[in-house]
């Protein structure tokens, strides 16, 4: 009986463990995205940060850039963009 309850407890617990982690990892992704989306605001027309601060954040931003070049190769293709979204 015993073993059973805290059998169930672990798994509520291993449970709530993942689905934190799962929305922690989702809110870093975003903050990347505006992350990147202020150190490149001038490709879109928005005002951007000084020079000198765009090229201190440079060695930061590699992840950024690579997914940007990537994403810009596969423009035309939604159906991949859609598939992408559910990591199919």
């Amino acid at each position: 009986m015993f073993k059973q309850i805290k059998k169930f407890i672990n798994s509520f617990i291993e449970g709530f463990k993942q689905q934190s982690t799962s929305a922690i990892e989702l809110e870093l992704h975003e903050m990347e995205n505006a992350f990147a989306l202020i150190c490149f605001a001038s490709l879109m027309g928005m005002p951007s940060p000084p020079s000198y601060v765009g090229m201190a954040l440079l060695p930061y931003l590699e992840y950024e850039i690579q997914l940007m070049i990537f994403k810009s190769s596969r423009l035309d293709d939604k159906l991949a963009e859609f598939f992408a979204l559910g990591d199919i």
